[in-house]
């Protein structure tokens, strides 16, 4: 959910300052590319030559500054006529790596997918294209707005304007929120559990209780029994005495 805020977001910045800047220094780049290639391939059709030679000798010896023999001379201009293409081949391969990656930068900032990426590259593309020349500084000027220039906020920012806390503030309070609410949540289990024992030993109590006064009951009803059992005993033991009294025959007088 962020990260969709972020985005969008960073539709709100527009990137076409930086977009210019790396155009302009493709742009540079690849003047320089084809003066480079022009300029080898120039000098390649001429360091053969006798007459152009001839020519830098002559001003190498010419020169005040330099005390070299006619040895020393032609031995420095076949060095440099000898050097001169490996190096330029060189510089257009270092400007050509640093126009891709000031591609890859443009092409980043497109639809402004990662402005931090294209700083990236822009600084490489930098490096690449002489350090401290004028694309190089082009370069750095818009990796530098692709690492400075921020998002404006579209009411949707991240930052929690109701409480004043910064996401991590808010992830660290909702973390103790959670955590609160998991100990009540285990308190109240505790509760509960010891309520549910409570009950138990309650009903262990009234189903005691209730055992008692069914034997209590048991006893009063076999005592009734007894008792009534014993009064027709006694009832009939009379009726048997008045009946044999009864029987008995009397003596005349």
């Amino acid at each position: 959910m962020k990260e969709v805020i972020w985005m969008d977001n960073q539709r709100d910045v527009s990137r076409g300052a930086e977009k210019a800047l790396g155009i302009i220094g493709i742009v540079f780049n690849l003047l320089t590319i084809a003066l480079l290639i022009f300029s080898i391939l120039s000098f390649g059709s001429v360091q053969n030559s006798a007459e152009f030679r001839q020519y830098l000798e002559d001003e190498m010896m010419n020169d005040p500054t330099m005390s070299s023999s006619p040895e020393q001379v032609q031995m420095i201009v076949d060095g440099v006529m000898a050097s001169f293409g490996v190096i330029g081949w060189i510089i257009v391969a270092l400007l050509a790596i640093s126009t891709l990656f000031a591609l890859l930068a443009v092409a980043r900032l497109g639809r402004n997918r990662n402005p931090k990426l294209a700083g990236i590259f822009f600084i490489i593309a930098g490096l690449f294209a002489g350090i401290l020349s004028l694309t190089s500084i082009l370069f750095y000027i818009a990796a530098i707005m692709c690492f400075v220039r921020k998002p404006r906020n579209n009411g949707r920012d991240i930052r929690d304007d109701n409480r004043g806390l910064r996401d991590d503030d808010r992830n660290s309070a909702t973390r103790h929120e959670n955590e609160r609410l998991r100990d009540d949540n285990q308190a109240l289990h505790r509760e509960e559990q010891r309520l549910r024992e409570k009950e138990n030993e309650l009903r262990e109590k009234e189903e005691q209780l209730q055992r008692e006064r069914q034997v209590r009951q048991t006893e009063e009803q076999l005592s009734k029994e007894d008792l009534v059992q014993r009064e027709d005993l006694k009832r009939r033991a009379d009726e048997r005495l008045r009946k044999d009294g009864d029987d008995t025959p009397r003596r005349p007088l």
